[in-house]
């Protein structure tokens, strides 16, 4: 009797146990609640019984209580909780079984089911594959409740991107019997919320409309639907706040507030209206420029570097890239683990700042292993000769920040996935390793397009183009134009480091037949061979054999002399170039240069000598307003008194140069008779010297599309012989257009008007053109 009671109390504590522990109260404390630690019974045997998916030994190897151990309460809590800790069970019971004298401990667990499939209702707007990226639960996946909570946050999260800001999302789950059961996600989707209107309050020294253009929050405008613009997105407006933040920071102003944003959605929950107040506070100049700690260089050393001078408007952006310059100076000594701090201390009562600088330079530090990770295709040799470090070497900063920039102007790699790691190795925190991740893009283009230009009317156009041939870094090309009056062939190939050494070698093929010279038909094809070394960081040397075969029909200029255009032209370019552009297809930052000197006259049937002189500049203005300027002079001069041929020289208008005027618009002329038509007329017979010049303003129409628009200035002209000679006015021309970059390259659209045109000028000029105009 006294046994059956003993065994009965024990049952009454197990029950309360997994009484308790089932209500997802893990916290409770038998220990506290139920006083003491209580003995329950020797365990002789441990039974799992109900499991089905998940073997017995995996919950045997999770629980602490073993075969003859005693079993007390507080163990008993705790090996249920581990149970549940694996998720994969919905109810665990724990009982004493008594089989003659053995004393049995069985759990009784009941799994969760299966996950059979999972459905959306709602979504009608969205589909499955929009969420599935983005969800953890997954067809024949266990179930968890916390998962699908979780995973009803995402969906709500893309439906929030895609600008369905009151997007609501639930779950439901039908059972199918008790091992299966399906996911329903049941959604709301409500209309597209749109911003409507940003207005700030407060913002009187910085207007309205600088401070949307450096927010990613946009109002919705005409062009919404193909940028998708307009979305209120939460993550993007919080990163908003901080960079107004920082904007005013830059202008001066160190103790800006903005507030939390009030927003107020209209009554048919279409609209958003986003209201940010801001107190701007008084704007700060800088007082006086501190150096202390461990300083390795002078005073002065460290003044010439800063941009932050003394009594100047105090700038975040300034301070931040001073930092970076400072600690760069320290890192080229080999001192990889420099730590520049900067202290702003605000003179009291004064609108000005002190700005100290204190130096930890740390422990000199050397390059150890350079590993690269990512490329499959590109070589290890095409990423590790742009580098300017070597392993062994003492630490530099610039170095390695060089380095990847020079990694990253290959253009092999997805735009930010170009990544330097250093990571010390165990034991040696005097090296460090680097890492260099890297993310592969296409760099293979097969393009094909046809349309309608103002120059040449009708066109096809075809390009394959492979910019990483064979993985090596390599350049190989083709190209074909067919155009009303022209059609173009062109096969290039380059090998930027021939044999594996700094010479760069390449060649082209061509073929061109033309009309647009309107004295005759022309119809030249040739080729080139050239080489290239660099002499100077982003400049290097190139020789370049030209030989060219040339024919003309069709002859309708008096001025013409068929004789003199016929024939080979055989000779040598030598040209310098330099490029520190950021980017060659949309450069936004950098400069180009160029010089050659090319003679023709090598064997052949022709000889000239011509002089080019090339610069361009990009430089970013406000927020993504790019300033751009291009001057280009050349100047040709006959050799031996022989004349030079008149496809050989210069002439303006078009597209490509004097967007104010016709192809061909500009340049000397003659008045002659027609050979044809036997009718007076004006003929461009080309000059010896040409100079243009290019202003421009660029800006992002439709970012996400790839539409910027652009206004222009370009001024120049074609003389006979020389400037100054023959008539010295440079023509001029404004206009503005747009550009898309497009996957066929980029179209432009530009609408060119003369600045004080002659009687004979055309007039206004629309122009369609495919590529960069610079």
């Amino acid at each position: 009797m006294r046994c059956q009671a003993r065994q009965f109390f024990s049952n009454i504590l197990i029950i309360l146990c997994t009484y308790f522990l089932s209500q997802d109260a893990f916290a409770f404390s038998l220990q506290g609640d139920l006083g003491k630690v209580v003995q329950l019974f020797i365990v002789d045997e441990i039974r799992i019984v109900g499991v089905k998916k998940v073997e017995p030994e995996a919950i045997l190897e999770k629980i602490t209580i073993k075969k003859g151990a005693s079993l007390d309460n507080y163990t008993l809590k705790r090996d249920i909780e581990k149970i549940y800790e694996m998720k994969f069970f919905e109810n665990i019971e724990a009982h004493q079984i008594v089989e003659g004298k053995k004393n049995i401990l069985e759990f009784k667990i009941k799994e969760k089911p299966i996950i059979s499939k999972i459905e959306y209702t709602g979504n009608d707007e969205l589909d499955g594959d929009d969420f599935k990226d983005h969800i953890k639960t997954k067809p024949f996946n266990i179930l968890d409740i916390n998962t699908l909570k979780n995973d009803t946050l995402a969906i709500q999260k893309v439906y929030e991107e895609k600008g369905f800001y009151l997007a609501q999302v639930a779950y439901e789950l039908k059972y199918n019997g008790e091992e299966s059961v399906d996911v329903i996600y049941k959604i709301k989707e409500y209309d597209k919320v749109k911003v409507k209107k940003v207005m700030f309050l407060g913002n009187f020294s910085i207007g309205d409309d600088e401070l949307k253009g450096f927010m990613q929050t946009k109002e919705e405008s005409l062009f919404s639907w193909m940028s998708g613009s307009g979305s209120y997105k939460e993550f993007n407006f919080q990163s908003d706040i901080e960079r107004i933040k920082y904007l005013y920071k830059t202008r001066g102003y160190l103790q800006v507030n903005v507030g939390s944003p009030s927003i107020t959605v209209s009554e048919d929950k279409k609209w958003i209206f986003i209201t940010v107040g801001v107190v701007e506070g008084p704007k700060f100049s800088v007082n006086n420029i501190y150096f202390n700690g461990e300083l390795l260089f002078t005073d002065s050393e460290l003044r010439e570097k800063v941009t932050l001078k003394p009594d100047e408007t105090y700038s975040e952006e300034k301070l931040r890239n001073d930092i970076q310059t400072l600690t760069e100076m320290y890192q080229d000594k080999g001192y990889a683990f420099a730590n520049v701090l900067r202290t702003l201390e605000i003179v009291p009562g004064e609108n000005k700042v002190d700005i100290n600088f204190s130096f930890e330079k740390g422990k000199i530090a050397y390059f150890g292993d350079i590993i690269v990770k990512g490329n499959s295709k590109t070589r290890d040799k095409v990423i590790r000769r742009e580098l300017r470090i070597y392993e062994g070497m003492k630490y530099s900063g610039s170095l390695l920040r060089i380095s990847k920039d020079n990694v990253n102007r290959l253009g092999f790699f997805e735009q930010g996935s170009v990544i330097f790691n250093t990571v010390s190795p165990k034991g040696k925190d005097d090296v460090l390793n680097v890492e260099i991740s890297v993310k592969e893009r296409q760099t293979g283009q097969i393009s094909v397009g046809a349309g309608y230009s103002t120059a040449t009317k009708g066109f096809f156009q075809a390009t394959v183009q492979q910019n990483n041939f064979r993985g090596l870094g390599q350049n190989l090309n083709f190209s074909l134009s067919l155009a009303n009056g022209q059609q173009i062939y062109n096969v290039g190939f380059t090998e930027p480091y021939f044999m594996d050494t700094l010479w760069t070698a390449g060649a082209d093929y061509f073929k061109t037949v033309s009309s647009f010279i309107r004295s005759y038909t022309m119809e030249k094809h040739g080729f080139d061979l050239r080489v290239g070394y660099p002499v100077y960081e982003y400049a290097r040397l190139f020789v370049t054999y030209k030989f060219e075969t040339t024919t003309i029909d069709n002859v309708l200029s008096p001025f013409v002399v068929k004789e003199q255009e016929e024939g080979v032209s055989s000779g040598l370019e030598l040209s310098i170039r330099y490029d520190r552009r950021n980017n060659a297809f949309e450069p936004t930052n950098g400069e180009f240069g160029r010089a050659s000197l090319e003679y023709i006259g090598i064997g052949g049937d022709m000889k000239w000598t011509k002089a080019e002189l090339e610069g361009r500049m990009y430089r970013p203005i406000i927020g993504d307003l790019v300033f751009r300027s291009r001057v280009r002079a050349g100047q040709l001069y006959p050799v031996d008194g022989e004349p030079i041929p008149r496809h050989a020289l210069y002439a303006m208008g078009g597209a490509r140069d004097m967007r104010g005027y016709g192809l061909q618009g500009i340049g000397p002329t003659r008045r002659g008779k027609n050979l044809v038509t036997q009718t007076e007329q004006d003929f461009n017979i080309g000059g010896q010297f040409s100079l243009l010049g290019t202003v421009e303003l660029e800006h992002p129409l439709i970012r996400e599309a790839g539409l910027k628009w652009v206004v222009f200035y370009d001024a120049g002209n074609v003389f006979e012989n020389y400037m100054g000679k023959d008539d010295s006015d440079l023509r001029a021309n404004y206009g503005f257009g747009f550009r898309w970059f497009s996957p066929i390259g980029v179209l432009r659209f530009e609408f060119g008007y003369p600045v004080n045109p002659k009687d004979t000028d055309a007039g206004n000029q629309f122009n369609f053109d495919i590529g960069p105009f610079f």
